[in-house]
């Protein structure tokens, strides 16, 4: 294969691999945004539920969950600057939301 049609074909492929790294990154998220509101339904719907029922224990678990591995996660991800600010401030509503459960953050 002559040294041109190499460079080329490699110039395609790394412009691939580039779209797919920004396709990926986008999709991040909207999966961390997506995963907050979800999580903030969760705790719409434990307040709903009886204080000792094992509904309400649930939805505020997995909402617990959400706030904890999304905190974890979503520092290591590539995020533009807005997109970590809704990311940071949907988390900040979660948390006080959780909070309302007696749920402690240290």
């Amino acid at each position: 294969m002559p040294d041109e049609e190499l460079r080329k074909k490699t110039r395609k492929a790394m412009t691939r691999a580039g779209e797919a790294l920004d396709r990926m990154e986008k999709t991040g998220t909207t999966f961390f945004l997506t995963d907050l509101d979800l999580a903030m339904t969760m705790t719409r719907i434990a307040s709903d539920a009886p204080e000792d029922s094992q509904k309400r224990a649930r939805n505020q678990a997995n909402a617990r969950h959400a706030y904890d591995t999304i905190s974890r996660i979503s520092h290591q991800a590539a995020l533009t600057e807005n997109e970590r600010r809704e990311v940071d401030n949907k988390l900040a509503e979660l948390r006080s939301a959780l909070e309302q459960f007696g749920e402690q953050f240290t």
